[in-house]
């Protein structure tokens, strides 16, 4: 039976999560979402206890063990209901928001890829590493390096830049690419060997290893 993930689990979730990211690296659901759509394209198996931290972040405990368990329930629903519509060649009902501080009700589309890029900063396989003489992958992650900020620096002159024009094309295409880049990774499955990345994982609320005295999430992990 397909796992479904409806309106009504949203609001819920948004109640539990949305006052833990306000302040903290919790991630809100569309970050969510777009952490769980990575995890479910690429060639890691993880399990609840990988990305539950992950999601959570510095985020205290429940004071409420029952919410806590609502919380974990939901996650995993969405979790399940996001890899079984990769899985069937289905598109994501996104989980978009519009900016912050804007008064544009237009999706805001860089949390959700940022948190498709930040997962594979933690997965234990380095897909571009693993990728790196199929020449076609890049393109197949486009948009999600260019909603996602990859391009983008802090200080100094983007990598690369992008027209209005441009940007939204690789949002029409977004859903394309995550079923493109599902399916390359379950045809790379029999691959007889993947590359792992060397050193720890940065976790999301640790100090960047950049050395700028940021969370991660603020400095490097935007990007």
């Amino acid at each position: 039976m397909t796992t479904v993930f409806n309106d009504a689990d949203l609001l819920r979730l948004e109640n539990l999560l949305t006052p833990l990211s306000a302040s903290g690296s919790t991630m809100r659901p569309d970050e969510v979402q777009g952490f769980f759509a990575a995890l479910a394209c690429g060639p890691d198996a993880v399990d609840a206890d990988f990305w539950l931290e992950e999601v959570l972040g510095d985020a205290p405990a429940f004071e409420n063990a029952d919410d806590a368990a609502e919380l974990k329930t939901l996650l995993q629903k969405l979790y399940d209901a996001t890899a079984a519509a990769l899985a069937a060649g289905d598109e994501l009902d996104l989980i978009l928001y519009a900016e912050d501080d804007s008064d544009s009700d237009e999706p805001d589309y860089w949390p959700w890829a940022n948190a498709f890029l930040y997962a594979l900063d933690v997965v234990d396989t380095d897909w571009f590493e693993v990728a790196d003489e199929d020449e076609g992958f890049e393109s197949l992650m486009m948009p999600m390096l260019v909603l996602g900020g990859a391009f983008e620096q802090e200080d100094g002159e983007d990598l690369l830049t992008f027209s209005d024009e441009e940007v939204e094309g690789y949002k029409e295409e977004l859903l394309e690419a995550l079923g493109a880049v599902h399916t390359y990774w379950r045809a790379k499955a029999q691959a007889p060997s993947t590359v792992r990345r060397e050193g720890d994982k940065v976790g999301r609320n640790d100090a960047c290893p950049c050395g700028s005295g940021k969370k991660y999430k603020a400095c490097c992990g935007r990007n």
